[in-house]
């Protein structure tokens, strides 16, 4: 396709104040390594003392996933927890863009968006102003500690945004530099700038940067010690792994829109952080420097959408936000964050309107708003975003040869595949689903294609289109010249139904795709003509329809014959997918 075609977050303190912070040390020179928690945690009300477990070794500070998820944590479980200790966050209201939504809604929405376990930021909260206990009201102007900025933080949702945007500006930096360069150095409350050494560990750092900006460089390690503390005995032992959250998940979702729109924008595996650092990983295993089709560090897929098009839920499972959400833009943006009980979230941003409330249950493929231009989106469009445990992940999952980078990195998650009703362009077909692939044995073709690099198994092919007018079929050559003809003969394993589908890829080529490109089916009835839009198909399935098929009659037939000239035609896999009666 053409350039211009494709462009388009040890001390329960329940006093008004927090607790003095000791002197500076005279020559710091790191963070101070926080002493061993003890094994058993000084006393509290009963329902702070978690479980007795066993100790880990001190270096394992926070254990790093834990600092992006907390499993089935969301608003009805965290309105209980303020109601049951009396917290006034429970009662807490916050207009974000002409929109009242309660404190539990806010927090929600900001963990989740900036993948933060919202077990972090309520135990800031505590650590600093007793915030989960009764009668603390008079330290939510100051909630998370923070006095700096002038004092223009002053609020419960100026601290809270604060925190959830330090700790999400951390994960980032340290995760976008060079390894062997260390991250950006801690700011004291008193301006006092610290180097940090390469090799800190993820989750120090991390906390590191939001506890810095509230002490001096003396009272860090003090600091650091505070919060685990305060964590340890409201949620548990932060040092240990979690050996009950859901692993990987099956493809378990349907499209979230109800026809097929443009892809605009891809998934970044390189680092999805909104923050340009010179190109994009796409899910083919491609490092991509011109991105006139998607944009450096974005962190889902943008789909070309607007008002009247309705946005589905691509799962089953509980709206846990659905509301303005402020990501910093002139106006905040209409969004709506699903849990799918699984582990796995997904979100819909930029929406014109919402059709569904937090604490719903909702459907696959039930609607759930209309797609629209809030917050900051560059024209109207879906953004749709998955996370797995908290973070970040690719629905299309990772074709590349070698491993997802994403994956690898501190913040980094394992992307798979996520589509119920389709098979992954990257690997094996699910049991049932025949797939035939242009570079299989069989597929055959006729003419010039050209080869891509791009698609499914690793490689397609194209031509440009010839226009033989509205009627002609496209294995018929009339008196132009001879066309480019492409045959699928699947292997079926029996005679059945099946729903037939074609691969487009999504590659630069030099060509516009052909909105008119033809298929001939032969099933068991005879023959069907469909005819697909291949430019919003392309990087998906086209639907080709449902057929009965007999193992010696099913063939499906294209070409470069089509209903418009000079544009792009693309030969990939074709797939029978069986349909239960």
């Amino acid at each position: 396709m053409t350039l211009l075609g494709l462009v388009v977050a040890l001390v329960l303190v329940a006093c008004a104040t927090p607790p003095p912070v000791p002197p500076p040390s005279p020559t710091p020179t790191n963070i101070p390594t926080p002493s061993a928690m003890p094994t058993a945690m000084p006393s509290a009300a009963p329902t702070d003392v978690p479980p007795a477990a066993t100790p880990l070794p001190t270096d394992a500070l926070f254990e790093p996933q834990r600092l992006s998820y907390a499993h089935n944590f969301n608003g009805p479980q965290i309105q209980a927890l303020l109601e049951e200790r009396g917290s006034p966050l429970a009662s807490v209201r916050i207009q974000v863009g002409g929109r009242t939504q309660s404190f539990t809604d806010v927090l929600v929405g900001l963990s989740s968006l900036y993948s933060i376990n919202p077990e972090v930021l309520l135990a800031l909260m505590h650590y600093h102003g007793g915030l989960l206990n009764a009668g603390s009201n008079d330290n939510l102007a100051w909630a998370m500690g923070y006095q700096g900025d002038g004092g223009n933080r002053r609020g419960v949702y100026s601290q809270l945004r604060w925190a959830a945007r330090e700790i999400r500006a951390a994960t980032r930096e340290y995760t976008l530099r060079n390894p062997s360069d260390p991250p950006p150095p801690l700011v004291f409350a008193d301006g006092t700038r610290q180097p940090v050494s390469a090799d800190i560990a993820f989750s120090r750092y991390v906390l590191a940067r939001v506890l810095a900006p509230t002490t001096n460089p003396g009272g860090l390690g003090w600091r650091i010690d505070g919060f685990l503390n305060t964590y340890a005995r409201l949620f548990g032992d932060p040092r240990q792994p979690p050996t009950d959250w859901p692993a990987l998940a099956q493809p378990f979702m349907v499209s979230p829109m109800a026809q097929i729109f443009p892809v605009t924008s891809f998934f970044d595996h390189d680092a999805p952080f909104l923050r340009e650092n010179g190109g994009i990983d796409t899910f083919w295993g491609r490092h991509e420097t011109d991105i006139a089709f998607a944009y450096d560090g974005h962190t889902g897929w943008d789909y070309a959408m607007g008002p009247p098009d309705v946005v589905l839920a691509a799962a089953a499972g509980e709206v846990t936000f659905a509301g303005n959400s402020d990501d910093g833009c002139p106006t905040p943006a209409k969004a709506v964050i699903i849990d799918h009980g699984n582990g796995y979230r997904s979100l819909y941003w930029h929406l014109h309107s919402m059709s569904v409330e937090a604490g719903q249950q909702v459907a696959a493929g039930e609607e759930i708003g209309i797609a629209g231009d809030s917050g900051c989106a560059n024209g109207a469009h879906l953004h749709f975003q998955v996370q797995y445990l908290g973070r970040d992940v690719d629905p299309y999952g990772w074709c590349g040869a070698t491993p997802d980078p994403w994956a690898a990195k501190p913040a980094g998650q394992v992307s798979v595949w996520l589509w119920a009703d389709t098979p992954s362009p990257c690997g094996p077909p699910a049991a049932g689903v025949v797939v035939v692939d242009d570079a299989g044995p069989d597929f055959s073709s006729s003419g010039d294609w050209q080869l891509n690099a791009v698609g499914y198994a690793g490689g397609s092919r194209y031509a440009a289109s010839s226009f033989p007018g509205s009627n002609l079929q496209p294995w018929r050559s009339a008196a132009l010249a001879p066309p480019l003809v492409a045959a699928w003969r699947p292997q079926l394993p029996s005679s059945g139904r099946y729903r037939v589908l074609a691969y487009i890829p999504y590659a630069l080529n030099g060509l516009d795709e052909s909105r008119e490109q033809r298929y001939l089916i032969h099933h068991r009835d005879g023959s069907s003509l469909a005819t697909i839009n291949a430019e919003d198909a392309r990087n998906w399935w086209a639907d080709l329809g449902t057929y009965e098929f007999t193992p010696t009659e099913a063939l499906v037939l294209s070409g470069s014959l089509t209903g418009d000239l000079r544009r792009g035609v693309w030969i990939d896999a074709v797939a029978f997918v069986p349909v239960e009666k």
